[in-house]
């Protein structure tokens, strides 16, 4: 049993890392913004910052999840860096 629940901590951190990354990667090699929603990225921020204060209060040290909402949020500020980049560019 703690096999699959660690075999599903890695799929759900896995998945969730990287589903911003499609959008991160085409924003960066096409230099362009125009199709992306920066509300979505900002309030991404605002949730995983709150998620990580949560999970600390609440649960306390959780790998699996501290480790998602650290690294979800590291792409999602980096989508917003991104955007602010080359929003002048259309």
């Amino acid at each position: 049993m703690k096999t699959i629940e660690i075999l599903l901590g890695i799929v759900y951190n896995a998945a969730f890392i990287s589903c911003y990354w499609p959008q991160i990667i085409k924003s960066w090699r096409t230099k362009r913004v125009t199709d992306v929603s920066i509300h979505l990225f900002t309030l991404s921020v605002v949730g995983y910052l709150s998620a990580i204060g949560y999970t600390l209060l609440r649960v306390g040290f959780d790998l699996f999840w501290l480790f998602n909402y650290t690294f979800s949020l590291g792409s999602a500020i980096l989508m917003v860096f991104i955007y602010y980049r080359y929003r002048k560019n259309g």
